[in-house]
């Protein structure tokens, strides 16, 4: 009787043993999404470190010269006394780091985006299938037609990171007085070497004749009430240019503008030219040499500089604190798997 219990419970034990076996295999990850680091608490999968390895091969190789880079063994040949596996391992790491920085912080801030691996691979798929169907049904879809995993996963961080940003840069509340110390401390930075201010006279091809005329009103220097109301068919108004700001992305014309423009002294008026299908002529009403921009004028652009100066230090004060584990012989069996095919 006794010999039978203990067949019963040897039985039972290796029963259990199976089961757990079975339900190991079942459920273990795939090896490609089975973590070879974790940082902040957030496991870093093999197929992720692996595309941070593919995405620095060109960068990594370009530190080199033609004929290091194209040897066989130039992953694991040291270099200045370091191999460039070692190099771009770092770099991947690095990378990493600030990465998962980015997905803490913002789960911090209460941004709600889930970048676990699977997740954004999931998320790369869904995504894919949206714009194909789109594709198929004749509408229009921004952007690429489909994401490789690669560019996906550094597309699905880069919004992470802008909306972090966001975040961060409206925490940072500054007073008029702190900006306008901060704009004699930085004046430097809105110096310029000349600056025009336009009067400019614009209208259709059609009426260059009338543009003619308002050019000789200009050059008895009529008002610009004055102007509008004798030549209805043209566009009158002022532009200011500098060598810091040329307007240029406003508008393709302003190129041309600013090329003229900052060849003119006080009071002189131009020939008539053409720009973005128009016609214009242009009067100097001031020239400036070694400008300043005023705090006026700079004032939104300073503040959103300094915002976005904090809210980066704010991340890398993360980054310095962040709690890594590494698991170095997988990493670099990984990194080698990519490099040495």
């Amino acid at each position: 009787m006794r010999k039978k219990y203990i067949v019963d419970a040897v039985f039972a034990i290796v029963l259990l043993l199976l089961a757990g076996l079975v339900f190991y295999i079942r459920f273990q990850k795939p090896e490609e999404l089975r973590a070879v680091m974790e940082i902040n608490g957030q496991d870093v999968a093999k197929e992720e470190y692996q595309s941070e390895i593919k995405q620095l091969q060109a960068q990594v190789k370009s530190r080199y010269s033609t004929d290091e880079a194209n040897r066989k063994d130039f992953w694991t040949t040291p270099i200045d006394g370091e191999t460039p596996l070692a190099v771009i391992m770092n770099l991947a790491k690095e990378d990493l780091i600030y990465k998962k920085t980015l997905s803490s912080m913002a789960k911090d801030n209460g941004i709600q985006a889930d970048m676990d691996y699977s997740a954004i691979k999931s998320s790369m798929e869904e995504e894919n299938a949206s714009r194909s169907r789109k594709g198929t049904s004749g509408e229009v879809t921004y952007g690429l037609s489909s994401y490789t995993e690669e560019s996906y996963y550094q597309y699905a961080y880069s919004e992470l990171e802008a909306e972090l940003m966001e975040k961060l840069k409206k925490e940072q509340t500054l007073s008029k007085e702190e900006l306008q110390t901060a704009y004699r401390e930085r004046q430097d930075e809105y110096r310029y070497d000349t600056g025009v201010k336009m009067l400019v006279a614009e209208t259709k091809a059609e009426n260059a004749a009338e543009l003619q005329e308002a050019a000789e009103a200009i050059r008895a220097e009529s008002s610009t009430e004055e102007l509008e109301e004798d030549y209805p068919q043209i566009s009158f108004y002022e532009l200011e240019m500098n060598t810091l700001d040329t307007q240029e992305g406003k508008s393709g014309v302003y190129s041309m503008r600013w090329m003229l423009a900052s060849s003119m002294q006080k009071g002189e008026i131009s020939e008539p030219f053409t720009a973005g299908g128009n016609i214009l002529i242009m009067k100097c009403l001031e020239r400036v040499e070694n400008g300043v921009l005023p705090f006026e004028q700079t004032e939104g652009i300073l503040k959103s500089r300094i915002q976005t100066e904090r809210a980066e230090q704010a991340i890398q004060e993360q980054v310095k604190k962040a709690e890594i584990k590494e698991k170095s012989k997988k990493l670099e069996e990984a990194a080698k798997e990519v490099l040495l095919q």
